[in-house]
This record gives C-alpha cells, sequence and structure tokens, in this order.
C-alpha cells in the first residue's frame, strides 16, 4: 500500500495539534481551534477530510467498495462542501465486513504490520445492538485521544492539582473510560484504580481516598450512591464534586437525581468505538453538550433517507473522524438522536452544540401500539419518582394481538407496602400524560433487578 496518502493524512491532523502539552488559557485549551470562526473552521475541516478520504480509500477495502458503488473516486472530494457526496457507513456494512474477514474485517485503515510495529490497543462495541466489532488502534492515535480528551477535560472545570479521578469501569475493551483515564493523567489529575473492585469496596474507597472526580455510566452513578447510603455513608458529603457521565443516554431527570445525591456538578462524555478516537461530545462549564469540530464532523441525517435534516430539527448523528491512523470513519452512522446549534455558547467556544443531548439510538426506538418513544423517555418519567430506586426494566409482550409495556422497577425500602398501590396509579398517569401510554406497572422489592457496571440493558422485547 502507498505510504504517501497515510504520510500527507498524518501531516494534515499534525499541523492542527495546538497547544499538545497544556492548556492556553484558563477558559480554552485551544482558542484558535474552540473559539474560531466557522468559515475558520470549517477550512480546518476541509484541510483535514481531503487527505483523510484518499488514505481510508487506500487503506480500507470496505471503504472502497462503498465509494465505487457511488461513482466516487477520492479527486472528486476537493472540501467539506462535498462530504454529503460520500457514503454513508453503517454497523450493517461493518458487520458484513467482518464476517467475510474475521477477525479484523476492512473497515480500518490499519493492516497486521501497521498493528505490529506501532499498535496501542484493541477496543471492541459493547455489542448491544450487533455483534461486537473489533478495533486495532495505534500509538498516533492514542496520542490523539489524549489530547482531545484532554482538552474535553479542561472545558468541563477539571483541574489538575486540585482534583483526583476514580474510573468506576472494569478496564475492558470499551472505549468509554481509556480516554477520560489518559485524559486525567494529561492534565496533572492522579487516578485512585477502581477498575477491580465491587461495588462496596468502591464505596469505601471514596470514602477513604478522596476522589474528586468520578467517571462512569449514569446508572452505575445511581446505584453506587444507593449502596453508599446503605454503608451509612453519604455520597453527598464526599470530597466527588464532579460525576462524568458516559455509555448511557442521560436524561435531564436522571441527571438531576445524580446531582442532588452526589451534591456535584454531571458532566457527560460522548462517543462511540468505531469513529474513535476522543469522546467528540463534551459538555462545558454552561451545561452545553458540545462536539469538537475540529476533530470531528458532525452531522444529523433523516434517519430513513439519509439526507441532511433542516437547520435545528432533530436527527440521527453521522460521525466523520479527523484525527484518527486507525479509524478515520467517514461518515459514520451513529444513530443518536439530536439537534444541532451552531450559535455559540456563553462559554465562548463556537463549535456547534447538540441541544438536549443525545436521546437515543435509532435502533433503540420502541413502537407501541403505534406511539414511538425512546428507552430513555421511559427513564425520564421513573426518574420523577423520588420512591422509585436506580434500577428498572421496560418489558414489551403481545398479548391478544395488542402490544404491552410493562415497567418493572423497585420502591425504595423505606416505602411502605400500603403506598404501591397509589404509586402505581401515579406512575401510570404520569405516562398517559408524558408519552400518551398506558403501562402495566409491576413493583417488586428493592434489590431485586441485575445491577450493572457498564450500559445497562433495560428493555426486554418478548413480542414475536
Amino acid at each position: 500500500m502507498s505510504t504517501a496518502s497515510r504520510d500527507a493524512w498524518l501531516a494534515a491532523v499534525r499541523r492542527w495539534k495546538l497547544h499538545p502539552d497544556e492548556p492556553a488559557d484558563e477558559r480554552l485549551w485551544a482558542p484558535e481551534l474552540e473559539a474560531c470562526s466557522r468559515d475558520e473552521l470549517h477550512a480546518i475541516q476541509s484541510e483535514k477530510l481531503v487527505p483523510a478520504v484518499q488514505y481510508l480509500y487506500e487503506h480500507s477495502p470496505l471503504y472502497a467498495s462503498l465509494c465505487a458503488a457511488c461513482g466516487i473516486e477520492p479527486g472528486d472530494v476537493t472540501g467539506r462542501e462535498q462530504l454529503a457526496d460520500l457514503p454513508v457507513v453503517t454497523k450493517d456494512d461493518m458487520s458484513r465486513s467482518l464476517a467475510a474477514a474475521a477477525p479484523w474485517g476492512t473497515y480500518t485503515a490499519i493492516d497486521d504490520e501497521r498493528w505490529l510495529t506501532d499498535g496501542w490497543q484493541v477496543f471492541a462495541t459493547s455489542g448491544t445492538t450487533s455483534q461486537p466489532r473489533p478495533f486495532r488502534y495505534t500509538q498516533f492515535d492514542r496520542e490523539m485521544w489524549t489530547w482531545a480528551d484532554a482538552r474535553a477535560v479542561h472545558a468541563m472545570g477539571i483541574r489538575g492539582g486540585r482534583d483526583v479521578g476514580m474510573m468506576l469501569f472494569g478496564y475492558g475493551p470499551h472505549v468509554a473510560m481509556w480516554g477520560l483515564h489518559h485524559a486525567l493523567i494529561h492534565i496533572g489529575v492522579p487516578i485512585v484504580p477502581a477498575g477491580g473492585l465491587d461495588t462496596r469496596t468502591r464505596a469505601a474507597s471514596i470514602d477513604r481516598y478522596g476522589p474528586t472526580v468520578i467517571g462512569c455510566t449514569p446508572s452505575y452513578a445511581l446505584h453506587l450512591a444507593s449502596v453508599m447510603r446503605d454503608m451509612g455513608l453519604d455520597p453527598a458529603a464526599s470530597p466527588v464534586r464532579v460525576v462524568i457521565a458516559m455509555g448511557e443516554p442521560l436524561p435531564e431527570s436522571s441527571a438531576r437525581r445524580i446531582r442532588d445525591l452526589w451534591d456535584a456538578e454531571v458532566h457527560q462524555f460522548y462517543g462511540c468505538t468505531e469513529a474513535a478516537p476522543s469522546c467528540g461530545g463534551y459538555t462545558c462549564t454552561a451545561g452545553s453538550v458540545h462536539f469538537l469540530e475540529d476533530t470531528h464532523v458532525l452531522e444529523t441525517l433523516d434517519p430513513k433517507t439519509l439526507k441532511p435534516v433542516a437547520p435545528g430539527s432533530p436527527g440521527v448523528a453521522v460521525v466523520t473522524n479527523l484525527i484518527s491512523e486507525a479509524s478515520p470513519q467517514v461518515r459514520f452512522l451513529v444513530g443518536d438522536y439530536t439537534a444541532l446549534d451552531h450559535a455559540g455558547c456563553a462559554c465562548g467556544r463556537t463549535h456547534v452544540v447538540c441541544e438536549g443531548g443525545f436521546t437515543g439510538r435509532a435502533d433503540d426506538m420502541l413502537n407501541v401500539r403505534g406511539v414511538t418513544l425512546f428507552p430513555s423517555a421511559v427513564e425520564d418519567v421513573v426518574r420523577g419518582f423520588a420512591e422509585l430506586g436506580e434500577e428498572f426494566q421496560i418489558v414489551l409482550e403481545r398479548r391478544a394481538e395488542l402490544d404491552e409495556l410493562i415497567l418493572v422497577a423497585e420502591p425504595l425500602p423505606h416505602v411502605a407496602d400500603d403506598r404501591h398501590e397509589e404509586l402505581t396509579l401515579r406512575l401510570e398517569g404520569a405516562f398517559r400524560a408524558r408519552l400518551e401510554l398506558r403501562p402495566t406497572i409491576r413493583l417488586q422489592p428493592y434489590g431485586t433487578l441485575p445491577k450493572t457496571e457498564f450500559k445497562a440493558k433495560r428493555v426486554m422485547d418478548r413480542r414475536e
């Protein structure tokens, strides 16, 4: 394979890696990138996109075949303006490639030689919607990942010399916590490792070692707080001042409950294994969910036509990675719904704001008796009831040719049994008012639903 396209691609990426080791100022890590005009930002994206397409076309047989099917050659792309002409790459495309060319598929730009001489780590998708897909990342990816995520952490107000981190994930092949781990170290924040510990030991470690920043799924933040209370510890009295939520949608009601339980700020990291490295999406101190647009291009498309939606309208996220050697995906269909606002933010950043964050993936959407909704919408209702614990399940069944949505939830231990009927009626009323559905409510003893450290599996679809 030609090395010229790789050299040109990596040169363009390195040219725009500004302030590699430390932030330019207290507010913005790289003002030239984060507060530039939209025209300047588009010029940076174009400079990276053109060699990225050439490089991926030459080194990824899957991408070359998708381009050929659309009648597109790399020379057709002269800037960001041609982005919408390029094919959208889906998870199904990658899964077919993996089945035909195991164990790595042909969807990345890494071959065995590059992996053996400059490999870093293997990551894999979670497998919640399809077979897990592996990705081999390089030392260059680690370098860019660390820099991009450090910028995101800086935007949250986390600082070396003040904060201590704790990652509440198993150190497995999932990308969610690895970028945050490296970013915290890069900005001088020490880390208390907790990957192999059970929840009670983690709770005791928070009390003993005093981390100020924890990273975990929203579900686990709620579960850990509950365990701490059972142990006679108060999460709100702990030193934790920032909870970074990753791996699951975060409706505002869940964020509010986490804030109340921990008396802490709640921030988000957003990303996906396929279009890594770096989180891509993150929250700033003003509370907006931004996307790092000098490292990625974020589009929103109609889920059926895969055409761009009107500005400000909700659509499914499609991401182009502008900084990865191993997986410089162009127009990868992540599939999470969001709406884009390019008006700027009170924090001073001009990068796009994802209004309302990311509400869930198109393939997670439920259709119940003609009503379409995301599991996060059900979570938003559940979190509005202080009497309910952190775990719940959505069970879908079909009875008498009609769909039935069953909510399985756990009242907290202090909620007496004689209050369950009244609680059930209020839950039914909230579902009718908010979601136009009347579910079947099943309340069961607290602690009987499974606890999850990684992505919670909330939905059990038993319909044929």
